[in-house]
């Protein structure tokens, strides 16, 4: 019994001491391995352990090696994308990566919003793929309809339900319609987009959205800009101003304000001068839109100058002189652009008759289909074939006046009995018909049913101004006056 007691105390006790050697150990080792470390660290007891160059060399030193793919937990990462945003994905790349990822930009200091905002349009450019359709003879607006992918229904649809706000009898041949059409697996229409610019301001857009065409006619934008052109006459205006670069439509609008005073085959001379000054309108593809009424002319005859300028009230809109003296007459004395008188009024040997005999009316040689203007506002009397004079046309303007235009090639396209024109608009085009040895206009002025010499016809006087208005109208000269001085400094 005192044995068994003896033997239960001594290994009791060895068990007690084995954990306490057993516990000493673990101590000292763990004490070994924390001065290692701190050996290996340069262990400071005031160490800060916010300075970055203290620890930067450790941060350099780090390696990964043998990284592998996580395996991914789809219940563990559900949640994972919930607040990832663009701005939040931009924070992951250092500014060289962002230089090479990012769309190119001009701006160094280009804002997020920007990039955003660049994202955005290449996200949506992608999105349509537009087939380019070109317009061509014998197209409807149907038939390109159906080159852009839409259907029989669709296409029925599209052009009923937009005709209040698009007429689609209107297209031109050599225009260009974009479309984009998509149909889903059951044949129903599940996209459609349509840009069609039908003329140099306005374009029409077309979507589809909610089972509906939509449609929008969207402006163009314009930018305006200030012309002034000046040049000296060697052989003709009309050639002086298409050296300069001007248009027909302004030139035919000086031959129309000056052609009420100017005898252009007897007035100008060789040396004379003009000068012009508009505004003209352009589009983002700098297309010419259009070009305003000349504000300012200046035409020297003989070495005399003849100033006009546009005044426009809220009852007419008409070129004065300097002095406030209205310029547009009844009747223009030259009906045409560019030509060259070849036969006065009077006696005269015909050319093919041989004999003498009256001429009623003056000759203005020029190339077959220069156009032919209309003298004043009138009402077409007669359009045919009228004995030697040919294919004719003779307008009435009131009760006193009319005038007659014979030996044409065509008439305008519709130009008829009936027909009420504008002074200035083209009525038909130069040609040889009838008793004729050659292109040329017979022009006539009828006053009371007989004709007279349209040199010595006075014209009845323009306009004239109230006391206010040639108030406003010599302000207006001024500031004119003072803008074309600067222009001719330049």
């Amino acid at each position: 019994m005192i044995r068994g007691n003896s033997f239960t105390v001594k290994s009791t006790f060895s068990l007690l001491l084995f954990l306490t050697s057993l516990f000493c150990f673990s101590i000292s080792y763990q004490e070994i391995s924390r001065i290692k470390l701190n050996y290996d660290l340069g262990f400071q007891e005031n160490i800060n352990y916010f300075d970055k160059k203290a620890f930067q060399k450790y941060y350099e030193k780090i390696e990964i090696q043998n990284l592998t793919d996580p395996i991914f937990d789809e219940k563990k990462s559900k949640n994972y994308f919930r607040d990832i945003s663009f701005s939040n994905l931009l924070s992951l790349f250092d500014d060289q990566t962002l230089e090479e990822s990012a769309p190119k930009v001009i701006d160094d200091n280009l804002k997020e919003e920007k990039i955003i905002e660049k994202v955005n349009d290449l996200i949506e450019e992608e999105k349509f793929s537009y087939q380019e359709i070109n317009v061509s003879k014998g197209d409807n607006f149907a038939k390109i309809l159906k080159k852009g992918g839409l259907r029989g229904r669709d296409i029925d649809n599209l052009i009923i339900n937009g005709g209040d706000v698009y007429d689609f009898s209107k297209i031109y041949q050599g225009d260009i319609i974009k479309i984009f059409s998509k149909y889903d697996d059951n044949k129903n229409l599940n996209n459609f987009e349509l840009i069609y610019r039908f003329s140099k301001i306005e374009e029409l857009f077309i979507s589809f959205l909610e089972d509906k065409f939509i449609y929008e006619i969207k402006k163009i934008p314009i930018t305006s800009e200030k012309i002034f052109v000046s040049g000296v006459i060697e052989t003709s205006l009309y050639k002086a101003m298409k050296d300069k670069g001007l248009s027909e439509i302004i030139i035919n609008e000086i031959i129309r304000i000056y052609s009420f005073d100017v005898d252009f085959q007897r007035d100008i001379y060789a040396g004379d001068n003009f000068e012009i000054y508009f505004t003209r309108e352009k589009n983002e593809k700098n297309e010419t839109v259009s070009i305003k009424d000349p504000e300012y002319l200046m035409l020297s005859s003989r070495g005399t100058e003849l100033p006009y300028y546009l005044y426009s009230t809220e009852e007419f809109n008409e070129y004065f002189d300097e002095n406030g003296k209205g310029m547009t007459k009844s009747l223009m004395k030259t009906p045409i652009n560019g030509a060259r008188l070849s036969s006065s009024y009077g006696m005269r040997k015909h050319p093919i008759l041989g004999y003498n005999k009256m001429h009623k009316g003056v000759d203005f040689a020029a190339p077959t289909g220069t156009p032919i203007f209309a003298a004043g506002n009138g009402i077409v009397e007669y359009v045919g074939r009228n004995g030697g004079y040919g294919k004719y046309i003779r307008i009435r303007h009131d009760g006193t006046y009319k005038t007659a235009y014979a030996h044409l090639n065509s008439y305008k396209k519709g130009i008829g009995n009936g027909v009420r024109v504008k002074q200035g608009d083209i009525i038909g085009y130069v040609g040889s018909t009838g008793r004729s040895t050659g292109p040329h206009l017979h022009y006539e002025i009828i006053v009371n049913g007989q004709q007279i010499n349209p040199a010595t016809l006075k014209l009845p006087s323009g306009r004239k101004l109230n006391e206010q208005q040639l108030i406003d109208f010599n302000l207006l000269v001024s500031q004119k006056n003072i803008e074309v001085e600067k222009l001719r400094g330049l």
